[in-house]
């Protein structure tokens, strides 16, 4: 009997938990790298909807969680773009999508970061003046608070977090310990700390104590479940396939 718990479940097991309508679900990932494209393939064959996806961008076209807007399965997206995707732009000119909650790159993962540490939210100077002109943000329920430190004025912005995340590692062992490579490493593991269920899926999954304690990117008590996604071979096959598609590479002769 393991001394620890173990918790690997398959997609099914795993993402049950998930409601049907109106999950506010964090995604990790950069432009359709390193984002958990099994799940989100399970989101669509299940067709969750009414989805707040929380995320650094929409995605890249054709891909991966971009899938999401051309399903229609996104109410709302907070995020620091909307037009990586032809999905999400067309989605939000048809006024499908709503975009309240939007913010630079920088100021997007601060957010998130203070969610997961458990801060009461960031200072943030970037924007001020800029991002808090009138009818800018029209829909926002209030302006912009700002407060002023050693002289410098900023945005007082809470933290983000959400009931559900979706993150991608390149490994985890039995325990939930989670080690990231390359792009992976961009917003995964702030994404793993900010979310009241976290789901990891990784290309391998090894045995306890493999992973060395300096490679771990993601401790074990942040995640709630692992699942086997597509191994390395398989993902670099998709994301060549697809850039052959999209024009991002010429075919070999």
């Amino acid at each position: 009997m393991s001394k620890f718990s173990n918790k690997v479940k398959t997609i099914d097991e795993a993402l049950s938990v998930i409601p049907q309508n109106g999950a506010r679900i964090m995604l990790g990932g950069f432009v359709g790298a390193s984002e958990a494209t099994c799940c989100i393939d399970w989101l669509i064959k299940n067709k969750i909807s009414d989805i707040t996806l929380i995320a650094n961008e929409p995605g890249m076209n054709g891909f991966g969680r971009a899938m999401l807007f051309k399903n229609g399965l996104v109410k709302e997206l907070i995020s620091s773009h909307v037009g990586t995707t032809q999905e999400s732009t067309e989605e939000y000119l048809k006024d499908n999508l709503k975009i309240e909650q939007f913010y630079p790159m920088g100021t997007w993962i601060e957010k998130v970061r203070a969610g997961g540490l458990g801060l009461g939210g960031a200072l943030i100077p970037v924007g001020v003046g800029i991002l808090d002109e009138d009818d800018l943000f029209a829909n926002l329920p209030e302006p912009k608070q700002v407060i002023e430190v050693d002289g410098l004025p900023c945005f007082v912005e809470p933290p983000l977090r959400a009931s559900i995340g979706l993150v991608k590692a390149w490994r985890a062992d039995e325990m939930g310990n989670l080690e990231y490579r390359y792009t992976g490493v961009n917003c995964n593991p702030m994404v793993a700390m900010a979310c009241d269920y976290t789901i990891a899926e990784v290309e391998e999954i090894v045995p306890v104590g493999t992973i060395a304690p300096e490679r771990v990117g993601t401790p074990a008590p942040f995640v709630h479940a692992v699942v086997k996604g597509l191994n390395l071979e398989e993902h670099d096959e998709i994301y060549r396939q697809h850039w052959l598609k999209i024009g991002k590479l010429t075919p070999e002769k």
